[in-house]
């Protein structure tokens, strides 16, 4: 998928679009020196879990477009993963990402929501990004580079955690997406009831066993609510400041649920690896907006270029009938 025209509410610096070939090249030799074969962010992959995304009832008018125009629901494929540390007990970032499948209307046929554990990202723009790499490629602590920025040194830290399960999270997009002619910032909610009472992971695969004890062993479900937050103005809501925190308040516009199920197959596990998931397999009107969702369209293609080249992997996306093909729930 090409570049989309512009969103008018975005503004794209002269000369972006070689930092952002800057940033790709420099991703990817970071991702050569680790496995190529896995992605470049957050490799470790926990569990494919299928779920169903409802659309509320009522959506307010500012966020009803693209998948949150009418209700309805829509099948889901969340891949469960964490950070470059291999173990759980080690400190890392973890997501969700989520994609729904037969989307109408989206050219993918999909329509991706890449969701974090930190409300907003720690670089401010694709300048600010280049700076960072280069930093990191001469010291991966990038010293260099948080030195003289006490406030993204900060972010930064507060990235990598110990937590005890996926499922008691909150994540958020950290930078924003179209909802038509406006846009929005969204964020995952979970469900009371989801919270399992574990310890912080104190093994190298205890986020995975915390997954199959509540799915697997316990048969449970999971339930998370999903929130948007509308753009204001550039001034309340900077579109191209990746750092800033929107004040607006967080709407419910959906809700994921996740039924008991078992995942641990290999043939699933390997499913999982070979999907690819990005905010640019989306509906025109959910466009990802700002300098980093430009930059991460080069990145996200050119780490799936790589890993499916070296797996063998085809390059498509998933339907309806693969996510039958996973099985049936417990």
């Amino acid at each position: 998928m090409d570049l989309m025209t512009p969103h008018p509410l975005e503004i794209v610096p002269d000369g972006e679009a070689e930092m952002i070939e800057r940033v790709t090249a420099l991703q990817t030799e970071i991702q050569k020196t680790r496995d190529p074969r896995k992605r470049g962010q957050h490799p470790k992959q926990q569990a494919l879990l299928r779920g169903v995304f409802e659309i509320a009832d009522s959506v307010p008018k500012t966020l009803r477009a693209g998948v949150f125009a009418e209700p309805g629901a829509f099948d889901a494929l969340v891949r469960v993963s964490t950070g470059p540390m291999p173990k759980d007990s080690d400190p890392n970032p973890h997501a969700m990402a989520i994609k729904l499948v037969d989307v109408p209307g989206s050219q993918s046929g999909t329509q991706d929501f890449i969701m974090l554990d930190q409300p907003t990202f720690f670089i401010r723009d694709i300048a600010e990004y280049v700076k960072f790499f280069d930093a990191t490629m001469a010291d991966p602590a990038a010293e260099s580079y948080f030195k003289t920025r006490p406030r993204e040194f900060g972010l930064n830290l507060t990235f990598n955690v110990v937590i005890a399960s996926h499922l008691e999270r909150q994540y958020w997009s950290e930078v924003p997406i179209a909802m038509g002619g406006g846009a929005a910032r969204l964020t995952l909610i979970p469900d009371v009831a989801n919270v399992s009472g574990r310890d912080p992971a104190t093994s190298p695969d205890g986020l995975r066993d915390a997954l199959e004890e509540h799915f697997v062993r316990n048969r449970r479900p999971a339930r998370f609510f999903f929130a948007a937050q509308a753009y204001v103005d550039e001034a309340t809501t900077p579109i191209e400041d990746a750092t800033a925190v929107w004040p607006t308040p967080f709407e419910i516009i959906a809700t994921l649920t996740l039924p008991a199920q078992d995942f641990t197959a290999p043939e699933q596990f390997a499913v999982c690896e070979n999907l690819s998931y990005t905010p640019w397999h989306c509906l025109p009107e959910h466009q990802p907006l700002g300098g980093i969702q430009r930059c991460r369209k080069r990145v996200y293609e050119a780490s799936q270029r790589l890993r499916h080249g070296l797996n063998g992997a085809a390059d498509r996306e998933p339907t309806k009938a693969d996510y039958d093909a996973l099985g049936q729930f417990i």
